[in-house]
């Protein structure tokens, strides 16, 4: 007799979520580079093809992140950040000079300064980067 675990079904669009979630932890914690799909896809509970049939690039999956980051940090601007958001803001500055992310991250992060203003931007940037100072050496799943 076979006792294979079968993984309950989720709800549509649910994997998606979870990957972003995860996006924003793996890549603020570690970077666009440092970050792998397949860790994402562990820290999200999803097999690693999902990644990829819900995002058609690793790049995809980062913008996706920095989509959500922006409208929880616009939607929310009194609540505190999650530190998970603020290492990924700061990941997100960091990688902007990336070949492959110059182009596509540039307009984004001078939008999102532009709507927080300077002054909580750059709050919200130094918090990230004592929050991923302050994160375990590697706290992957």
């Amino acid at each position: 007799m076979s006792t294979t675990h079968r993984r309950t079904r989720r709800r549509p669009g649910e994997n998606r979520e979870r990957l972003l979630e995860a996006g924003l932890v793996e890549f603020g914690l570690f970077g666009y580079h440092g970050a792998s799909t397949s860790s994402i896809a562990a820290r999200a509970d999803v097999p690693q093809p999902h990644v990829y049939a819900n995002f058609e690039t690793k790049q995809q999956l980062f913008l996706a992140c920095f989509e959500r980051l922006g409208e929880q940090l616009s939607v929310r601007p009194s609540e505190a950040p999650s530190e998970s958001l603020l290492r990924f803001l700061y990941q997100s500055v960091a990688s902007s000079a990336a070949p492959g992310l110059q182009k596509p991250m540039r307009r984004p992060l001078l939008e999102l300064r532009a709507l927080l203003g300077e002054p909580l931007f750059d709050a919200l940037l130094a918090a990230g980067a004592r929050a991923l100072l302050d994160a375990q050496p590697d706290p992957r799943p």
